[in-house]
């Protein structure tokens, strides 16, 4: 993308971009829901992810049907396949049918991870909670260490605001829980259609990491994926034997030799474009699974790789879509969290954390104040789109 056409993309000034974002969050939140309220003894995550993809499709599907100016019908659906990681897993784990199969159990913790997105702009969500219970012990601690830092930094990122005192608060409040924040993992700027934007906030960087990512200052009108992980270990993340099976088209450029790498790369990029998939959303997973290797080895292809907390370490996670509004930012999706679902016995200090937790006590809310009939407005033309698609179809 050129500059020029970079110049021409609405950002949070406009206020359909604020309504897209909005809507496509209210989406990821009920999805999420949808996902937890399935997460029981005995459930097959593969299954659980299934659901959970479809369901955006579904949700997705009621908007915006009508043609743009472009002429065409702007795209959606999802922006992060839904992935189920569990206990001592860290992220982007969404199996496939063939293989081993993930049971769920009680007293196992969990946690759903994804993302929807309309017209590129995107809202990820993601919670962690224990299947059929509460948590104690050391699992509250991470769940509580993961639900406050996310919220900490949710009310520091505001215009002005240093990335690396975002990073230090998450160190702190991980302190005060007795866990680790899983280093090097990225809380990133959104863009539209694009899930890795250009800054990106850091927790638990090495030296070398605090290299590659330089400091950089908050600005009004950004739009962020808050992601928070939080280890009862220490939280320096490995590879498993599990295959990965989420991955991304990327910039790179090659001459693909084999006949299933180019029949992929073709379907990827006609299907989902530059938002990452799962390999089971190929409708030819053979082919799928043979020309990954070859465009993933020449760079064309990014894999998002499933990692792994020491075995009997707990991990938890909190991810959340955040907007950066002159008069105060916008929580763009809710996980539906409750404290009283994860009562830890560690907390923060009345006195060397004062100040984090008078942030605490103040309000984020999930509505812009301003704008507020113009929102309205977009959102019931967006849902008479959908209307009109749904009579059209009978």
């Amino acid at each position: 993308m050129s500059a020029a056409e970079e110049d021409t993309i609405p950002g949070l000034e406009s206020p359909d971009v604020v309504t897209k974002y909005k809507m496509a969050g209210e989406m990821a939140s009920k999805v999420t829901a949808l996902v937890k309220a399935a997460c029981v003894a005995g459930a097959k995550t593969v299954d659980i992810c299934k659901l959970g993809d479809d369901a955006i499709d579904a949700e997705t599907s009621k908007v915006f049907n009508k043609k743009n100016a472009e002429g065409e019908i702007p795209k959606k659906g999802v922006a992060f396949p839904t992935t189920i990681n569990v206990n001592n897993c860290v992220c982007h784990n969404t199996p496939l049918d063939i293989d081993e199969e993930i049971v769920l159990k009680d007293g196992d913790l969990v946690k759903i991870d994804l993302a929807v997105h309309l017209d590129g702009f995107i809202a990820p969500c993601a919670t962690t909670f224990i299947v059929g219970g509460n948590a104690t012990g050391r699992a509250a601690d991470a769940i509580m260490a993961a639900h406050k830092a996310a919220e900490v930094c949710l009310r520091m990122l505001r215009p002005g605001t240093k990335s690396y005192a975002i990073t230090d608060a998450i160190t702190r409040v991980a302190d005060a829980f007795n866990c680790k924040p899983i280093e090097g993992m990225l809380s990133h700027t959104l863009e539209r259609n694009k899930i890795d934007g250009e800054k990106a906030i850091i927790q638990a960087p090495t030296p070398a990491l605090r290299k590659e990512h330089k400091e950089f200052t908050v600005a009004e009108n950004e739009v962020y994926a808050l992601d928070i992980i939080m280890s009862t270990g220490e939280g320096k993340p490995k590879e498993g034997e599990q295959r990965t099976t989420v991955y991304k088209k990327n910039e790179g450029m090659y001459s693909l030799k084999m006949k299933a790498s180019k029949a992929f790369y073709y379907q990827i990029s006609k299907d989902f474009d530059v938002m990452p998939f799962t390999l089971r959303s190929c409708p030819d997973l053979k082919t799928a699974r043979l020309g990954v290797t070859e465009c993933v080895k020449h760079n064309v292809v990014d894999e998002y790789k499933i990692l792994w907390e020491t075995s009997g370490e707990l991990v938890a996670q909190f991810k959340m879509l955040v907007l950066v509004m002159p008069n105060g930012n916008i929580r763009g999706t809710v996980t539906g969290f409750d404290e009283a679902a994860a009562p830890s016995e560690c907390s923060l200090d009345a006195e060397k954390d004062a100040e984090m937790i008078a942030l605490l006590a103040t309000t984020v809310g999930t509505k812009n104040k301003k704008g507020k009939k113009k929102k309205k407005k977009a959102k019931a033309a967006a849902a008479a789109d959908g209307a009109d698609a749904a009579a059209a179809a009978e």
